[in-house]
This record gives C-alpha cells, sequence and structure tokens, in this order.
C-alpha cells in the first residue's frame, strides 16, 4: 500500500521539482554557445609567411603617448630568405598575402615595412591608441582585453612581449605572463587569456596606486554593469531565504518542524561546548564573531588549496551563509536584523563583480547569472538551517534573561 500523499509530500516533491529546475538551466544554457567567433591572433604574419621554418616572436614597444611600434620577426628558410632579399614585391606580397585575416591588429596597423635581416623576415608597424592613461601618470595596456565580448585569442607567435614606455615600470600580473620590471611576456605554451590588460606607472608606490586606479577607471563601469546584472538572480534567491528565515522559522520551528528543532539544538549546543572551552559567552556578537571566522578561514584554505577564483566563490558563500546564524538570533530576540540580512543578500555580488565581466551564448550577465543559481540556492537552504541554529541560541538566551 502506498503513503498517502499528505501536503508535506506534495510540498517536497514541488520543492524538489524547482531545485532540479534550477540547476538544470545553467547546463542547458552552456549549449547555447555555438557558432563561436574564430580566435583573434595576436601575431598576424607569425608561422603563416610563405618559406616560415618557425613561427616567430612579436614585440610591443608602447611609448609615452599611448601609441605603440610593433615588431613581427619570422624566421624563414634560406631560399625564402634569397628570394625576398633580391626581390622587394616577393616579400611585400608574402607578408600581405601570409597575415592572417583574424588578426587583432589587422584593422588598425598601419606604416608596415617588411625587410629581411640574416634570415629572418621583419615585419615592423604601428597601432595607435593602446592604452589609456587616466590617474595622475598611471597608464593601462587595454588593446588585448576582450572581456565581456565574444573574442578570445590565439597565439601563433612562440613570443609575445610589451614593452613600457622607458622609465615605466609594470605593476600587474597579467595570467600567464612574465613580468620582469617594464616589460610582460606570454609564449605558446600558456596563451593570452581573453581579459589581458598591463598597468604600467612611474616607479614607486605612487605609480603602481595610479596605474591600478586607472585601471579601476577605464575598467571600473563596465565590471560593475556586468556584476550588478548578473547578481540579480542570486540576490533574489538569497533575499527570498532571509524572508523565509523570518517569515519560516518561528513558531514551531516553520517549514522544517522536528528536524528544525533537532537541528537549532544541536548547533545550540556544538556552539555552547564551543565557547565554554574557550570561556565566551554564547550571544550575538559570538555568532557574529563565529560567521565571520568560518567565512574568513574557508576563503584562506580555499586560496591555498584552489586560487583566487575558488577562494572568492566559497568564501563569499561562507560570508552569506554564515551570516544566517546572527540573523536567526536578532529575529527570535525581536532585535534589528536588517544588518544582517543585507550582509547576506550582498555577499554574492562580491562574487558576481569579482568575475565580471561576462559573455556567454551572446547574452552576456543575464544568462552568466544563471550560473551562480546552484551556488544561490546552496547559501539559502544552508543559511535557513543556520538561522534556525540562531534561533535557538536566542531563544535560550531569552529563557536565561531575568524577569
Amino acid at each position: 500500500m502506498s503513503p498517502p500523499n499528505t501536503p508535506s509530500r506534495r510540498s517536497a516533491r514541488r520543492l524538489g521539482i524547482v531545485v532540479l529546475i534550477a540547476l538544470g538551466v545553467p547546463v542547458a544554457s552552456a549549449g547555447l554557445a555555438v557558432g563561436a567567433y574564430p580566435p583573434l591572433s595576436v601575431c598576424g604574419v607569425c608561422d603563416s609567411i610563405d618559406g616560415a621554418s618557425d613561427a616567430g616572436t612579436l614585440d610591443v614597444h608602447v611609448d609615452e603617448h599611448g601609441d605603440s611600434h610593433w615588431i613581427a620577426r619570422v624566421p624563414v628558410t634560406e631560399s625564402a630568405a634569397e628570394t625576398y632579399r633580391t626581390n622587394q614585391t616577393a616579400l611585400e606580397a608574402a607578408v600581405d598575402e601570409g597575415w592572417y585575416r583574424y588578426d587583432v591588429a589587422i584593422d588598425d596597423a598601419r606604416n608596415v615595412d617588411a625587410s629581411i635581416e640574416d634570415g629572418t623576415v621583419r615585419v615592423a608597424y604601428t597601432v595607435a591608441d593602446v592604452a589609456e592613461s587616466g590617474v595622475d601618470g598611471g597608464w593601462v595596456f587595454d588593446y588585448l582585453y576582450a572581456g565581456g565580448t565574444r573574442y578570445r585569442y590565439d597565439l601563433l607567435a612562440d613570443r609575445v612581449t610589451i614593452h613600457a614606455p622607458d622609465g615605466a615600470r609594470v605593476t600587474n600580473s597579467p595570467p600567464n605572463a612574465r613580468v620582469e620590471d617594464g616589460s610582460v611576456t606570454w609564449t605558446s605554451d600558456d596563451g593570452i587569456a581573453s581579459k589581458t590588460y598591463v598597468t604600467y606607472g612611474p616607479s614607486g608606490v605612487s605609480g603602481t596606486l595610479a596605474s591600478w586606479g586607472t585601471a579601476g577607471v577605464v575598467y571600473g563601469p563596465l565590471v560593475l554593469s556586468h556584476g550588478l546584472r548578473a547578481g540579480l538572480a542570486p540576490i533574489a534567491i538569497v533575499g527570498l531565504a532571509t524572508v523565509a528565515a523570518g517569515r519560516l522559522g518561528g513558531g514551531r520551528w516553520g517549514v522544517a518542524g522536528g528536524a528544525g528543532r533537532t537541528v537549532g539544538d544541536a548547533g545550540r549546543r556544538g556552539l555552547d561546548r564551543v565557547c565554554t572551552r574557550f570561556d565566551r559567552s554564547l550571544d550575538q556578537r559570538t555568532l557574529a564573531g563565529v560567521a565571520v571566522g568560518t567565512a574568513a578561514l574557508l576563503c584562506a584554505v580555499s586560496w591555498l588549496a584552489f586560487g583566487l577564483g575558488q577562494a572568492i566563490l566559497l568564501g563569499t558563500f561562507g560570508v552569506a551563509t554564515a551570516a544566517f546564524l546572527p540573523l536567526g538570533h536578532a529575529l527570535e530576540r525581536d532585535e534589528s536584523a536588517w544588518r544582517f540580512g543585507l550582509l547576506a543578500v550582498a555577499a554574492p555580488l562580491a562574487a558576481t563583480i569579482a568575475f565580471a565581466p561576462y559573455y556567454a551564448a551572446g547574452l552576456g550577465p543575464s544568462l552568466a547569472g544563471l550560473l551562480f543559481v546552484p551556488w544561490a540556492i546552496g547559501i539559502g537552504v544552508v543559511g535557513y538551517w543556520l538561522s534556525l541554529v540562531g534561533r535557538r541560541v536566542g531563544g535560550a538566551e531569552s529563557e536565561s534573561d531575568p524577569g
């Protein structure tokens, strides 16, 4: 005989369906990313000139005005070198025909000059406005920054080096790059990321801060816009969880029923033992300290173990979920709880902004926000149970108050 279809069973079934749908949306969305735009080469003539014997190298020299001089060097065979030495027209034709149509600078290259030097074809050209200034002598080389767009890069050269102006110092560490004071180098083994930029400025702390400030001025509006838009879905989910903690967490332990009381009691006893061991009172301040400490520890451990990206995700997850502890305590004691709710709701923004800007299946941050939905659901579910622990602590504290 099958068990009766009670309201609680129907609610559980509906909740399961909702969770499965929410988890499935990002997976289904990933399948929409078809027909991707071909990658842009960073050296359009590397490995493509007729007679090339090696991929070659590219050096980009940035001047003090933000313009640049690009020099590609491509080794060729002896027979090709002899042909190009004696026939300038053939050399220019080889460069023109070999220039990759999806090169990053194909539409911006000016003053192209081809020559042959000791068995190596040298192609020099200029590209204007590759860097921007903003704050007190700080600069950012943003020509290769493609964040929030469909573009990505293919490093056809064996090596690409960007040289800052004389006297300037590179002040950031771009992905996959080797930084040497005034230059940044990538090799074909590692490639160039789409969110690549180089900050540089005068030597000293002031120059470093100025270059970072310039990057903030250049990229800040784009990053904030994408981060806020991607954060709408997770903020809504966590916000609903805080409402549930307030509306459905009291009485007979809300929708959790007896299980909620069991979890609340177990959590309170565990916290009480820890506080007794360290001779601390179990109150709202302690719960807030536990929340902050747990989140900081989770962030530090994940940073060391997995890197910065995972540390941001786990750290903000820890902050948002742990904030439900003091939130539940404040709700139970009818105290001001808005600051804890605000912390829980705002924490996801740190993650969505940190990974911005976005480009996914042509929908940018709107679709990227769905990728954070399972993460936000986890915050809401775990946070709700933690709010019950906080409520139990607050209830026990009220019972022990005199009068």
